[in-house]
């Protein structure tokens, strides 16, 4: 069981950000107050500048110069892309706020998160594989958490030079490079369709249970097309209306979903286990996510549950 410690009501920042407040703790009313909230200037300035090493680093890679790829313990790759966007966001991060801790996918030991109640979620670069494999859908995600809630989400694109940018119960901002400044623009949630679903599907969809759950849809007369993404890819494409549904049956980490699941809230959707109930995070002794059901829009949220569990019921 973890602790459960009373936070300050301040924690003290460094000079290069705002006194007096966390991240988590300022209240956005408008863009141009996001925009002036100088702790909110360095994330994204951070976020930019790690969607441009890891362009750097991935042009080279398709001219061909040599990218050092090894195995972690669990066989997933890891590059020398991942450790340097983890060295300069853990670097940055302790530049804004040198009290909150830092919980990387790349981090060498995840035994004190027990002990944290605010903290940042890391996934320094999602989708290593599309990095590796060339497809240009790969992200940064980063997630602030306070007692397993998500307070802040930001994802970065870098082959797109985008960024998505939300606070809890804030709205939603879309970040375009343009030249030498950032192009701001909030996000509307777009139109619901129940009638018709479009469904990301992970380029693993060939396993069975992926099959069964579009053999469901088909048996409830649901239409619906398939879009192949990967990584936290699949979560921008919701927030811009072209993904209603992402079923997740096979394994993900809690910094892969932390970003999507703070940025989805903001348009009214989320990231749910098969009970409806939305992801909690550092709230258990293993890091791994059970199977969700990630909807732009929560009205997607009853039926989507009632196929995938449905699906789960023919195959065993």
């Amino acid at each position: 069981m973890i602790e459960d410690k009373p936070m300050p009501d301040e924690m003290p920042i460094n000079d290069a950000a705002v006194e007096s407040a966390t991240v988590a703790e300022s209240i956005v009313e408008s863009p141009a107050v996001l925009k002036a909230d100088q702790s909110i200037q360095l994330l994204v300035e951070l976020v930019k500048n790690v969607n441009h090493l890891l362009c750097e680093f991935y042009q080279d890679y398709q001219q061909n110069q040599v990218l050092q790829i090894s195995n972690k313990a669990d066989k997933s790759p890891v590059t020398e892309a991942d450790m340097a966007a983890h060295h300069l966001i853990e670097q940055g991060l302790k530049k804004i706020n040198p009290l909150i801790p830092v919980l990387s996918e790349e981090s060498s030991d995840y035994k004190l998160r027990f002990d944290w109640h605010e903290f940042w979620l890391v996934d320094p670069l999602d989708g290593t594989r599309e990095f590796i494999n060339q497809t240009g859908e790969f992200t940064v995600n980063i997630a602030l958490i306070h007692h397993g809630v998500v307070q802040l989400a930001i994802i970065g694109i870098p082959t797109l030079k985008r960024i998505y940018l939300t606070r809890k119960n804030q709205p939603l901002y879309r970040i375009d490079e343009a030249g030498d400044s950032l192009l701001w623009q909030e996000i509307q949630p777009k139109p619901v369709n129940l009638s018709s679903w479009q469904i990301a599907i992970s380029r693993r969809s060939e396993w069975k249970v992926y099959q069964q759950f579009k053999q469901v849809l088909h048996d409830r007369q649901q239409t619906f097309d398939c879009k192949n993404a990967g990584s936290a890819y699949k979560f921008c494409l919701m927030l811009e209306g072209e993904i209603d549904v992402y079923p997740r049956f096979h394994p993900t980490s809690e910094w892969d979903t932390a970003a999507g699941q703070g940025l989805l809230e903001a348009i009214g959707g989320g990231v749910y286990d098969l009970q409806g109930r939305p992801f909690a995070y550092n709230q258990r002794h293993d890091l791994l996510n059970g199977h969700f059901m990630a909807v732009r829009q929560n009205d997607f949220l009853p039926s989507a549950l009632q196929v995938a569990q449905e699906t789960l019921k023919a195959l065993t």
